[in-house]
């Protein structure tokens, strides 16, 4: 029961409790228990839009591979920093040549400019790479879920 709810929001996260249970084949009741299980569970972050960032003027998306001192004082003091940045909108760390990668999107060249030199600016940081993105070819977070979801048997 759980996948099948999950399944229906992905496809339409809009849809009510009532469409839900329809769409399911359960009742109204259980599938706002479920949902709450759902999210107690963790297995649900939020519900949230997805906005188009070129209808707000973020004309400009980037990932910004960076480089730091490898001391752990340093790097989650630059973590507190990047998290406050408003232009960054995924922050990951990584094993490899790179211990960061930010997704940065913003209004245009300047302003990608002007955030590299902030980054630059933080202690420890020792080089960045930013790599701007010309075309979107996919984008469809939701799809990795969907085939797990649809290939196990188990509800």
């Amino acid at each position: 029961m759980h996948k099948k709810i999950l399944i229906q929001l992905m496809k339409d996260g809009r849809q009510s409790v009532s469409e839900l249970a329809k769409n399911v084949g359960a009742t109204r009741q259980t599938v706002a228990k479920k949902i709450e299980e759902l999210k107690e569970s963790g297995a649900i972050n939020s519900f949230v839009v997805r906005l188009n960032p070129e209808k707000f003027g973020l004309t400009t998306k980037a990932y910004v591979f960076v480089r730091e001192d490898p001391r752990a004082e340093i790097r989650k003091k630059n973590e507190e920093i990047i998290k406050d940045f408003h232009q960054v909108s995924e922050f990951y760390r990584l094993f490899g040549r790179y211990d960061a990668v930010l997704e940065i999107v913003v209004k245009d060249g300047r302003e990608l400019t002007d955030l590299i030199k902030k980054i630059h600016a933080l202690e420890g940081v020792r080089e960045t790479e930013t790599f701007i993105v010309h075309s979107t070819v996919k984008d469809n977070p939701e799809e990795p879920f969907m085939q797990v979801l649809g290939s196990s048997k188990s509800t």
